[in-house]
């Protein structure tokens, strides 16, 4: 094992394990205690065979009998209580872990998610911490108390006699030997099946994803030649898993045999000479073979460990990356309709290299690199409580300006500020309780309409709780309201992820509700009206209006209807901010771009 790889490990455990520290204190007296159990026992049994050989009365016999009986059932059930508690202390300890790494990875930018799929991260954040479950919870007490056990058996031979010492101190030898030399390609082909399984998990969660545009083009045999190969590596990694763990598991049997023969060999040889009783014969033979017991469990164990340090590696991965996105919150934002301002703001996407370990920027090759600038020294000035329509072609950088402003992303040159304060001097949390946004994609979970609604704040105590008359008057407000009461269950009605059995409009409707809830000073429309039907973007006029009433707005559109409540409008063009001003003023300057639109038809030039 290399060294980082263990030191990694050790500290991941220590983490992890800390707050459980009389936990594992009960685990290992336990585990002292039933390895002691396990040493005396034999004993037992020759002083046993030996009393029998002598002619000892039955009473004496049945009095070591007895005594051997109670100590297999104290042995047995302290090793049963020492499972269940291993097994809890490992799952509470793992679920520690996914939720501590599930936390990390929300909270790294927007770069880093389009380099890992969703299912790539589901893998890392279940599959990899599931392999963890044994190791926090009895890999290495288990470890660590059959390798007392075999220093004790080792120690009790040779107490007895050097030369069966000797013999079970080379079969040790040999199989921990074994165990060195295949650990190193068994680490590694353990670390390529969890990439193997994760880039599964991430091709199927984006294909079935996209299944019903898939199968309306025709596009399943492609989806599974694409498939197959992925399977190919998998099967292919696992064939190298199983040949080296076949090796281990064949090459230990075999010596076992060998020494447990050698010992017979030597064992009877002394009985027939008279050098030993047969009690002894019996205890040198039972301890010999019972060092094989140690050792299997360690050899597995070790195999679990391998796994164990694999995932460890890739867990530490993700936990190296560190945000770009800083926070320092030294200015706090005024609770009124915000006015919004841009100087000179530029911006390239750098997806590929926006990653950092330890502070130290690096380049994730498995993503081309991308630093083409979207936006170019954009200068513009939003009065508070005004309404901003954004336009531009596909690709124009329009929804940029929003994420920036929202910082998913960071500004490479320029300032954004609210109310005169740099959104970068205010903490992340206050910034998006005084943003809101809502896009063409509507976000619904597998929860009822009230934790969909509040986004489960609720069950946070540092955030402010929302009562269930707060949310049925925020339906009522926006439109909702004959919608809810005809609900069976009310806000308790169970919602199916991604919205299924909701209407487009129902589903943008809720959206807006969840903004309108959380309060917010500035809210950004991102298309958000854009896949509706005319008639069904009608219905979202009145509650458009009632959101954005008495607060800042930016709507990115591409229908007339949606900008014509806009005070300014902000034309973009290749990332340049070709025109800005006042929408009534522009539309009356037939030189304009946007009164050009007007003429031409909006949905026509941008689509």
């Amino acid at each position: 094992m290399k060294q980082s790889n263990f030191r990694q490990a050790t500290l991941l455990l220590w983490r992890y394990l800390a707050p459980f520290k009389g936990w594992v204190a009960l685990l290992s007296l336990l585990l002292l205690g039933s390895i002691g159990l396990q040493l005396w026992s034999p004993q037992v049994v020759r002083t046993f065979l030996d009393q029998a050989q002598q002619g000892s009365s039955s009473r004496v016999l049945l009095g070591t009998a007895v005594l051997f009986f109670l100590l297999t059932i104290g042995q047995k059930a302290i090793a049963l209580t020492n499972t269940y508690l291993s097994e809890d202390l490992g799952w509470a300890a793992t679920n520690r872990l996914r939720g501590d790494l599930a936390a990390h990875c929300l909270r790294l930018d927007m770069g880093f998610h389009k380099l890992h799929t969703p299912g790539e991260l589901i893998e890392r954040i279940d599959g990899d911490v599931s392999n963890l479950a044994e190791y926090f919870s009895s890999l290495v007490v288990q470890v660590l108390g059959n390798g007392l056990l075999l220093l004790g058996v080792l120690l009790l031979i040779f107490l007895e006699s050097w030369p069966f010492g000797l013999i079970g101190l080379a079969y040790a030898g040999l199989v921990l030997g074994v165990q060195r030399l295949i650990q190193p390609p068994m680490v590694r082909v353990q670390g390529e099946i969890r990439q193997s399984y994760a880039d599964m998990a991430g091709f199927l969660g984006e294909r079935l994803a996209g299944a019903e545009d898939i199968r309306a083009n025709g596009g399943e045999a492609y989806v599974m030649n694409r498939f197959y190969p992925i399977m190919a590596r998998i099967t292919a990694v696992r064939l190298r898993a199983d040949w080296l763990g076949g090796f281990s598991f064949t090459s230990s049997h075999m010596l076992y045999i060998f020494t447990l023969a050698a010992t017979l060999g030597v064992a009877g040889t002394a009985y027939q000479r008279g050098q030993m009783t047969i009690g002894t014969v019996y205890l040198m033979v039972f301890y010999v073979g019972l060092l094989e017991s140690p050792l299997k469990y360690i050899r597995r164990q070790l195999e679990g460990l391998q796994r164990a340090i694999a995932s460890i590696g890739r867990i530490n991965e993700f936990f190296q990356y560190a945000a770009q996105v800083g926070e320092t919150a030294v200015s706090a934002l005024p609770v009124t309709a915000s006015a919004v301002r841009f100087d000179g703001v530029s911006f390239a996407y750098k997806d590929g290299n926006q990653l950092s370990v330890n502070g130290n920027p690096i380049t994730d090759h498995r993503s081309p690199i991308t630093n083409q600038t979207v936006l170019r020294k954009i200068d513009f000035e939003l009065e508070a409580g005004k309404i901003l329509g954004v336009l531009g072609r596909t690709g124009s950088g329009k929804t940029t300006l929003t994420r920036l402003l929202f910082r998913l992303y960071d500004v490479d040159a320029g300032v954004i500020r609210l109310d005169g304060v740099d959104v970068r001097d205010v903490a992340l949390s206050d910034l998006r309780r005084h943003v809101g946004m809502v896009t063409q994609e509507v976000q619904l979970f597998e929860a009822t309409i009230r934790d969909n609604l509040t986004l489960f704040r609720n069950y946070d105590p540092h955030e402010t709780q929302v009562s269930d008359d707060q949310i049925i008057a925020a339906l009522e407000t926006l439109g909702l309201g004959t919608w809810f009461r005809e609900l069976p269950d009310g806000l308790d009605t169970m919602l199916k992820s991604g919205g299924k059995g909701l209407s487009a409009g129902e589903a943008q409707l809720l959206a807006f509700t969840r903004v309108f809830l959380r309060d917010p000073q500035l809210v950004v429309l991102d298309e958000a009206s854009s896949r509706l039907d005319p008639a069904t973007e009608q219905l979202l006029e009145q509650a458009i209006d009632r959101l954005l009433q008495n607060r800042t707005g930016i709507i990115i559109a591409h229908r007339l209807a949606t900008v014509q409540r806009a005070d300014d409008i902000l034309i973009l063009e290749n990332g340049n901010l070709v025109e800005h001003g006042p929408r009534i003023g522009l539309a009356a300057n037939p030189d304009s771009r946007f009164a050009r639109l007007l003429q031409t038809g909006l949905e026509e030039v941008l689509a």
